[in-house]
């Protein structure tokens, strides 16, 4: 699904318009934590929004939006399994265009407002799809160099501009928030060239979106919040797949077969998102299907999730609705977790 420089001619570009890291959850902000507590009555029927449907999850403020604490995520759809090869295909191969929009307007059905996904040439084609089928499910978007190209180069500075010409591209889908992809944040915190990201964040503020910074360790959320860069919201991962063989041999003294999913990494990342002064969306709460053996497993996965992350927050979690109701079945358990 990698895109190519022909493909992102066809996007027309828009027009571009603490010190200390707090110790506890008290240091959260408290106008944030506010604003997530408000009855949900509160938000149902502002001047200039439309009714929102009775049986929508509780939201949070993303800047000046509305999500729902609970986004479905976009990684099965364009087959990005985090398991293997045969698994990546065959998801894809299963997404039709047909079914892709037959799950986002389930997941409304459901009580989702919220989609996120990484910026993929084939959304010009689905997007009208969805819109024409009476979908109205916002869009959140993960922006990358090589979701642009991939044949940019991968320097601190290539990354930068690539992921700003992505951001740009995805302008054209109307997304509500856009966010630095956590790979593209990695790369520049290695370099020593995190502060890159500032620019990111003013150019996705000047076409008019919400900015978000994403990353899987939580020693860069660290830094990030002690950076202030402005961002209105974060993307964290529960598990920190952006090691390098040296952070595998000082963390667990040896290198994984696979990408590497261990047990004690969504406590520290979880801890660290309840320091930080912005809603974070949480992502990868069942390890990639890792945590979905049985019923209970998913059940409790999501439960911890939502006990240990900020009011402010929301998870975002992929469906792959092949053999059952996913977006049913997920909704029902975040009522659950929430109640």
């Amino acid at each position: 699904m990698s895109a190519k420089r022909t493909d992102a001619e066809s996007f027309s570009e828009p027009r571009s318009s603490r010190r200390d890291f707090l110790k506890g959850a008290t240091g959260v902000a408290a106008s944030t934590v506010a604003a997530a507590l408000v009855p949900e009555s509160a938000h149902a029927e502002q001047p200039g929004q439309a009714p929102q449907p009775a049986n929508m999850l509780p939201t949070v403020a993303l800047s000046a939006h509305r999500v729902t604490r609970l986004l479905v995520g976009g990684n099965p759809i364009f087959g990005y399994s985090h398991f293997n090869p045969i698994l990546d295909r065959e998801m894809r191969e299963w997404f039709t265009d047909e079914r892709i929009v037959e799950l986002l307007l389930n997941c409304e059905r459901a009580g989702i407002n919220t989609w996120q996904t990484s910026f993929n040439y084939d959304l010009k084609r689905i997007f009208p799809k969805l819109r024409d089928a009476g979908g109205k499910i916002q869009f959140i978007c993960l922006a990358a160099s090589w979701h642009y190209d991939e044949k940019m180069g991968r320097s601190p500075e290539e990354v930068l501009d690539g992921t700003i010409k992505c951001a740009q591209a995805a302008m054209e889908l109307k997304p509500i928030g856009i966010a630095f992809h956590g790979f593209a944040t990695d790369i520049l915190y290695r370099a020593g060239k995190i502060d890159l990201v500032k620019s990111y964040i003013d150019r996705v503020h000047d076409m008019g979106a919400a900015a978000g910074i994403s990353t899987h360790n939580p020693k860069i959320l660290e830094t990030l919040h002690e950076k202030g860069f402005g961002n209105d919201f974060y993307m964290t991962g529960l598990h920190y797949l952006s090691r390098h063989r040296e952070d595998w041999i000082k963390d667990i003294g040896t290198v994984p077969v696979d990408e590497g999913w261990i047990a004690s990494d969504p406590p520290k990342m979880a801890a660290a998102v309840r320091q930080v002064d912005k809603p974070a969306l949480v992502y990868k709460v069942l390890a990639a299907g890792r945590k979905c053996a049985s019923e209970a497993e998913k059940r409790e996965a999501i439960k911890w999730a939502y006990d240990n992350i900020k009011p402010a927050d929301a998870t975002i979690i992929g469906m792959y609705p092949r053999y059952s109701d996913q977006a049913t079945e997920t909704v029902r358990m975040v009522r659950e977790a929430l109640a």
